[in-house]
């Protein structure tokens, strides 16, 4: 009879349940798609979602994922690969090829210093040990894993290591308490993760354990939850391990009519997904089932196909199980030759089970001995190594402190050389943070008289714009407010009538272009309403006075978060950059586009016109370009201008700190 525990490889893909449908529109992706990491996490995506249905197609895609890693030097597909593939290996149980991919997974993991990765190969090294029964190797390596996850405080992969803890301490001796905490522990993050998967395998190892302590009702309990999981999501690999724990619990009880319909249930799954181990357990359970009933011819059947894969693998204690039930039928058959024959087999390889760990121990022994003997041998080759040290160290100081003075006297001399070149090296420096700070000294001046002449400017366009707006304009108006007064009182004729109306309309033409005049040199909407109502103003005039098609955005841009100075300033850069738009670009569309994050202003005026090199800005730049490229310095922002013939201009101005009142 024999229990069943659940042990699973951590893998680096992300544990999921597949989904309907799922495979066919990954496998059409896939012809989609180029050799790169891309169509290896897709390779290796496919071959899990095959794991649980065909372990040979899950193989093939893992192959390919780890032979496209290697081409295209993608150490974490590499990784992956082995992760995979390993798990198909120990499930087809060739643990000595996983095992040496595991280790060699270990020493990659660690080349690249990934924590996680290195964490997975450590569990999956100790997963192909567990294959080979050695146990101590199994349990290192697992907790090894552990470690780091908990480090890490990784959920879903402890939820992993857990459940592989609690099948290992369960099949030790007088472990069975450990390995109950693994379980529960392992059940509950799993739980808190809704991870199916992993649900089902530490319901399984929980449940192995509750037999071991012979609570049967209770594990029956959860393996049938176990079941039905592994049934809704298809996990056949799942269910042939709650079905063999069903079934030996079946047995132990002797529920014979129950063992009976799992047993079927048994051998059907398992022959369905190539399961060996499933197979043979299944023709224990069908063996005893036909040997209660004294069917006796039948059952050996059974037995003798549970033989032949239990030898075929080297499975030893199913094999044992199965020679002392091959036994126990002979006996009933009267075939007592075979009875004592079958028995003496079973005998041996109890034996030999028992040598494998008498052998094991003894070889663990011997490890640690040898390991004594070699520390042993090399503390004496030490003191050795120090004796002699110790005469040569007399003779060294010696010639030591002979090549320290011929040193001392090397480093004297190329220190005096060494200082003079300093000394040439720090007088040319100066020199030249000298000719620096005079080229700085004479750019500021510079750039302290163009801001002076410009805040000269601005100021005498602000008087200017008022004593025309407040004096001329004022007295206009009152000449013409005369003129209409002594029109209503004087009788005159139809022709002088006539000139005086023509003088009238000429008074108020006076009137209009002395208002644009003063409106040009300072904006009436930028003193009273602010930087944004005064360039929409502009834009709106340009519309309707021009054929150009003039669009204006601001975002973000109130009226009172920018100073007056800033904000005549900023007025006068785009009235002068529309203005250029309007003389050379012969556009039929343009934009003025403000933005304000914070203390950050960007202005951009684009035109669709006919452009201009801007290698001539340089070469040949004329007033207005340097009165706008000083307007910009004065604001303390930054011009950039892209253009190209018959591609339109776009000019943007990011100002980095805007100044408040």
């Amino acid at each position: 009879m024999r229990k069943v525990y659940t042990l699973f490889m951590l893998f680096t893909l992300t544990v999921a349940v597949a989904q309907c449908g799922s495979l066919p529109s990954l496998l059409n992706e896939l012809k989609k798609s180029k050799e790169d990491t891309s169509k290896v996490l897709l390779l290796i995506k496919i071959g899990y979602e095959y794991e649980i249905t065909n372990l040979d197609s899950a193989a093939y895609y893992y192959q390919a994922g780890g032979t496209l890693s290697k081409k295209i030097n993608y150490d974490i597909g590499v990784l992956k690969y082995i992760s995979n593939y390993t798990a198909i290996l120990n499930a087809k149980n060739k643990f000595e090829q996983s095992l040496q991919l595991n280790l060699q997974a270990v020493e990659l993991a660690k080349k690249i210093n990934n924590q996680k990765q290195l964490a997975v190969a450590n569990a999956n090294v100790g997963a192909s040990y567990y294959g080979l029964r050695s146990m101590d190797n199994c349990i290192q390596y697992f907790l090894k894993g552990i470690y780091i996850l908990e480090e890490l405080k990784d959920s879903a992969y402890l939820v992993v290591s857990y459940m592989n803890m609690a099948g290992l301490y369960s099949e030790m001796e007088e472990q069975d308490q450990k390995g109950y905490a693994y379980g529960l522990k392992a059940y509950s993050i799993a739980t808190q993760l809704k991870d199916t998967i992993n649900m089902i395998g530490a319901l399984n190892n929980t449940a192995g354990i509750l037999i071991d302590l012979a609570k049967y009702d209770s594990a029956m309990v959860i393996l049938n939850q176990s079941n039905s999981m592994a049934i809704i999501t298809n996990n056949k690999t799942a269910q042939v391990s709650a079905l063999t724990n069903i079934c030996y619990i079946n047995s132990k009880t002797k529920n014979i009519s129950d063992l009976q319909i799992h047993a079927d249930t048994l051998l059907k799954i398992s022959t369905e997904n190539n399961e060996e181990e499933g197979l043979s357990n299944s023709y224990q359970y069908l063996g005893r089932c036909l040997f209660e009933k004294k069917k006796f011819s039948e059952a050996k059947i059974y037995i003798e196909k549970m033989l032949a894969i239990d030898l075929r693998l080297g499975l030893n204690k199913s094999l044992q199980v199965a020679y002392q039930n091959m036994s126990q039928l002979e006996l009933a058959l009267g075939n007592l030759a075979a009875f004592h024959e079958n028995l003496a087999k079973s005998d041996s390889v109890s034996d030999r089970i028992m040598n494998d760990k008498i052998q094991h121990n003894i070889q663990d022994f011997e490890a640690k001995y040898s390991l004594d003997k070699k520390q042993s041998e090399i503390n004496d080759l030490i003191k050795d190594k120090q004796i002699k040290q110790l005469k040569l160290r007399q003779q060294q100081i010696t010639n030591l402190v002979l090549i320290a003075l011929l040193l001392l006297i090397a480093i004297i001399g190329y220190l005096f050389y060494r200082n003079g070149l300093q000394k040439r090296k720090l007088l040319e420096t100066e020199a030249t943070l000298q000719r620096q700070k005079i080229s700085e000294f004479v750019k500021e001046k510079e750039l302290l008289a163009a801001e002076s002449i410009l805040q000269g400017q601005e100021e005498e366009r602000k008087r200017l714009a008022k004593d025309l707006h407040d004096g001329l304009g004022s007295i206009l108006s009152s000449t013409k407010y005369s003129f209409n007064n002594m029109k209503n009182n004087l009788i005159i004729s139809p022709e002088n009538a006539i000139a005086f109306d023509k003088s009238i309309a000429m008074l108020d033409q006076s009137i209009q272009e002395l208002r644009m005049i003063a409106h040009n040199m300072m904006p009436e909407a930028l003193v009273k309403f602010g930087l944004d109502t005064a360039l929409k103003d502009f834009c709106e005039s340009i519309n309707l006075n021009t054929p150009l098609q003039l669009t204006y955005q601001s975002f973000d841009l109130t009226d009172d978060t920018i100073s007056k100075n800033m904000s005549s300033s900023i007025y006068r850069i785009v009235q002068e950059l529309v203005n250029n738009i309007l003389k050379h670009a012969n556009a039929k569309t343009a934009l003025v586009q403000l933005v304000k994050k914070e203390d950050k202003l960007s202005i951009t005026v684009e035109d669709n016109g006919k452009g201009f090199d801007t290698a001539d800005l340089k070469n040949n730049a004329g007033s207005g370009y340097t009165n706008l490229q000083n307007r910009v310095t004065y604001i303390k922002g930054v011009m950039d201008i892209h253009s190209s013939i018959d591609s339109g201009t776009s000019v943007t101005i990011d100002i980095q700190n805007l100044v408040h009142d």
